[in-house]
């Protein structure tokens, strides 16, 4: 269920792959209601991604929407801010961590921007691109590389001349000698971890070292399961009685001569005599006066099946330990999660604590999609200890002074806040929690039947509230699928099938309404903010994509106004008889056909079932050739629509099918001979 952007995980996993850059400035090109974003802001975002200045316009009308996003998560949600301000006290250490070594080391090649600008100007050719000039911080990789090669011009003669092997030497051996230098510089310890004895560990976790549930028990075993219950059909009052069966009936020699007697056995463990492993014992015995009799159970080894009567339970008990140090042992070996005081110092800094246990439960408590093992405690001490001693470095470079480490920490405020409003926006309209509860307990999860009521609450309001529309058109429109049933009969699967779509459809409507509502103030003329915020933007433009042929992309929009608005029916009808009649131009026929017999399926009354259903017709004659079925939907459409205008297209239709296809010909050969 987990859907948080893991920001720890990410950020302590930079390695050294990419500058104090003051290229880049603090110029604001939109305001968006009380958030701005910054030119800064889009180079990082430009350079993240790999585009090109090409692609500037979308890049930073993607940053407005999202600043449109924050302000609404901190207007319904307040305590977001206060939550991120908590969290990110203990970020700055990786982001500059990430800005020192992907910028500052991997791009800049330690290189100061004032070096990179100077080479830049009077080297400007050599960053030209189709003979149009580019920006310096678009360039700025390639302008650290062209320069060490001309400062490191001996060095690369005697590597040979090869440009792409020299720069990935040079940049190996400047990781190794960093990390080195940095470590010795900055010095921070990683404690070791001291786990409990074993003793320790056991006493707190005696339950996990139990014996298995035992049962002094008799038996009778018969190979006709059917016989075997008959025979016990009436109740059986005392042990005696049972032994007198087990003599005369069981068919298990050695243990009928005993009177049935197996002795006491433990469960999940192979019984004797043959038996063999027997599952249903604990739930037949468990917490069970003496005498009471199993029903009829299977065991592994043997034919047949066993009736078992109960003489005494032995419930499980806490094994000593001595019995058990052996298992602890490998327990604690083997992976379990060794469980410290919130006080215990993982990391030091300068002979002082830095990183606690406490903190590292801070960290699992904010991202619960993180594991709680060892591996991810281990992993988390690497990545701050190192960035503990590149932070510093940073900060003797004034690095957390530089443009990137201000982008960076917007970037990740912007994150961290979206990530948890996509959790928690879709709660503000969810139904009453006593109404979702009434509903699990009656009908449990319906998707997930595994998952408690706390986790199903989200499966249980969409599951009620899941509108017909979506339903009825996945049933009709792949009608083969579901044939024979009716729309209840596979309501489940139906919803199963749809619902991760119908959920971002939901989410990318509640986005788009939100850019709508918000105050955006641009600050440069060459950008704009790309929304379609109204059912009305969006017909306008699919239908302007199709006239201009556009086929695909006008089949995209008017599934989206389809997607985005499914409760509104005349919207959904709409938009179905265009993607019908597109994908009818696209020539992808089948999907045509399908969806002009899903229009009529759902609107028989409407103006346009008529045509749709004539339509359907004749792709079905012309296009799919599929003359059966096209002579069924036509003949359908003549008892439907007797009076149709289209009746007379509808006849000829029919006839020449019934023809094989001559009227077709001789009108063909009319029209020829008329030419």
């Amino acid at each position: 269920m987990n859907k948080k952007f893991l920001f720890i995980s990410s950020l302590c996993c930079a390695a050294l792959m990419g500058c104090n850059g003051i290229g880049a400035s603090e110029d604001k090109i939109a305001r968006v209601d009380t958030e701005i974003v910054y030119a800064e802001d889009l180079d990082l975002e430009i350079k993240i991604s790999g585009e090109d200045r090409s692609s500037e316009g979308q890049i930073a009308s993607n940053l407005i929407s999202k600043a449109a996003l924050v302000s609404k998560a901190l207007k319904d949600f307040p305590e977001l801010g206060s939550r991120w301000e908590a969290y990110s006290k203990n970020l700055e250490d990786r982001l500059l961590t990430l800005v020192y070594q992907r910028y500052y080391s991997m791009e800049c090649l330690t290189f100061s921007d004032a070096d990179l600008r100077n080479y830049f100007n009077t080297h400007k050719s050599e960053f030209a691109k189709d003979s149009s000039e580019v920006e310096f911080i678009d360039v700025r990789g390639k302008v650290a590389e062209h320069l060490l090669i001309s400062r490191e011009a001996e060095k690369f003669k005697e590597a040979g001349g090869d440009t792409a092997n020299f720069l990935r030497q040079y940049r190996r051996n400047l990781m190794e000698t960093t990390i080195k230098e940095v470590n010795e510089k900055f010095p921070v310890v990683i404690e070791k971890i001291v786990p409990p004895n074993v003793e320790t560990y056991y006493e707190s976790h005696k339950e996990e070292f139990k014996t298995a549930p035992a049962f002094e028990v008799y038996h009778v075993q018969m190979a006709d399961s059917a016989a075997l219950a008959k025979l016990f059909q009436t109740p059986v009052n005392d042990l005696e009685q049972f032994k007198a069966l087990a003599e005369k009936y069981s068919e298990n020699k050695e243990t009928a001569a005993k009177g049935g007697y197996v002795g006491k056995v433990k469960d999940g463990f192979a019984l004797p005599y043959g038996i063999g492993f027997v599952n249903g014992l604990r739930e037949a015995f468990s917490g069970k006066p003496e005498g009471t009799v199993s029903p009829v159970l299977a065991a592994s080894m043997t034919p047949g099946r066993h009736v078992f009567y109960l003489v005494k339970e032995f419930p499980p008990e806490v094994k000593p330990f001595d019995r058990v140090k052996g298992d602890v042992e490998n327990r604690m070996l083997n992976g379990v999660f060794l469980e410290l005081d919130s006080s215990y110092v993982l990391i030091s800094k300068n002979g002082k604590p830095f990183f606690t246990e406490g903190d590292f439960l801070k960290i699992l408590a904010e991202e619960p999609g993180m594991p709680k093992n060892n591996r991810s405690r281990d992993r988390i001490v690497h990545s701050l200890a190192e960035s503990a001693s590149f932070a510093d470095e940073a900060r003797s470079l004034k690095l957390d002074r530089s443009w990137e480490f201000r982008a960076f920490l917007r970037m990740t405020r912007n994150n961290y806040i979206l990530a948890h409003y996509a959790e928690m926006a879709p709660q503000k309209d969810m139904l009453p929690e006593d109404s979702l509860k009434a509903f699990f307990d009656k009908n449990g999860n319906p998707l997930r039947p595994r998952l408690s009521f706390e986790d199903s609450k989200e499966d249980i309001n969409d599951y009620i509230r899941f509108p017909e529309n979506i339903l009825k058109h996945e049933f009709y429109f792949n009608g083969l699928l579901y044939k024979g049933k009716e729309i209840e009969d596979v309501r489940k699967q139906l919803i199963s099938s749809k619902l991760s779509g119908f959920r971002a459809a939901r989410k990318e409507r509640r986005e788009a309404d939100i850019l709508a509502a918000a105050d955006v103030r641009l600050f440069r003329s060459d950008l704009s903010v790309n929304t379609l915020a109204t059912p009305a933007d969006i017909a306008r433009s699919a239908d302007s994509l199709y006239k201009m042929r556009a086929y695909e992309a006008s089949l995209a929009m008017w599934k989206k106004l389809r997607d985005r608005y499914p409760e509104n029916d005349s919207l959904f009808a709409l938009a179905t008889l265009q993607v019908a009649q597109v994908e009818s131009e696209a020539e992808r026929f089948s999907m045509a056909e399908a969806e002009y017999y899903t229009f009529y399926k759902m609107w028989p009354k409407s103006p346009d079932a008529e045509k749709a259903m004539f339509s359907r017709g004749f792709v079905l004659n012309e296009n799919l050739h599929n003359d059966s079925l096209a002579l069924q939907v036509l003949e359908e459409f003549q008892k439907t629509y007797p009076n149709s205008e289209m009746g007379k297209d509808v006849t000829w239709l029919i006839d020449n099918i019934k023809s094989g296809g001559k009227l077709a010909e001789e009108l063909m050969k009319k029209i020829e001979s008329e030419e």
